[in-house]
C-alpha cells in the first residue's frame, strides 16, 4: 500500500454514519458506561425512594463507574473526531500491527495498529484498535497520512480511517 492522496483541507465533513460509529456503536467504553449507569439507576432509585441509604451505596458505585466510563469513551471519540475534522495532515509511518488478544467480540480479536508521526523535531505515537480486515495488510514502515490536533497531538487518527 502506498501513501495515497492527501486528506482534503480542514474543516472536513464527516459522514453521519461514521460519527455515529465512532461515538456509539464501536465505542465499547460509551456502551458499557451507559449499561452500568442504567443498572445503577434501576437499582439505586428504588432504594433511595424507600430510604435504604446504606444498601444504596452498591448501586451508587455502578452509577459512578458507569458515568466515568461513559465520559472517558465520549472524550476519546470527541478527540478522534476533532482530529478528522480539523486536524493537520502529516506523513507518518506504521510502527507495528498486531492482534489484540485482550479483547474479543463474536469470536474475533481486533488489530492494534501503532503508528508514529512527526511534529517539529519530535516523533509522536498514535494507536488505533480496529476490526477492519485491511489492517492486517499494513506493514511496519508503511507510510500513512496522520491527522492530528495541533493543540493536543494525542488527538490523532490515520487517514483514510480504519473502521
Amino acid at each position: 500500500m502506498n501513501l495515497g492522496e492527501p486528506p482534503p483541507p480542514a474543516p472536513r465533513k464527516l459522514p453521519r454514519s461514521y460519527v455515529k460509529r465512532i461515538r456509539w456503536t464501536e465505542n465499547i467504553a460509551t456502551l458499557v458506561g451507559l449499561g452500568f449507569t442504567g443498572i445503577g439507576l434501576l437499582m439505586g432509585v428504588p432504594m433511595l425512594v424507600n430510604k435504604l441509604w446504606l444498601p444504596a451505596l452498591a448501586p451508587g458505585f455502578f452509577l459512578l463507574g458507569g458515568v466515568s466510563m461513559f465520559r472517558y469513551g465520549w472524550k476519546t471519540a470527541a478527540g478522534r473526531l476533532r482530529a478528522f475534522r480539523l486536524g493537520k495532515a502529516v506523513e507518518g509511518r506504521i510502527e507495528r500491527v498486531s492482534m489484540d488478544t485482550t479483547q474479543q467480540i463474536n469470536g474475533r480479536h481486533p488489530h492494534r495498529v501503532v503508528y508514529h508521526f512527526p511534529i517539529g523535531d519530535h516523533w509522536h505515537e498514535g494507536e488505533i484498535i480496529t476490526f477492519d480486515s485491511t489492517a492486517s495488510r499494513r506493514n511496519s514502515g508503511q507510510p500513512v497520512w496522520v491527522l492530528y490536533n495541533e493543540a493536543d497531538p494525542t488527538e490523532n487518527a490515520i487517514y483514510p480511517p480504519l473502521s
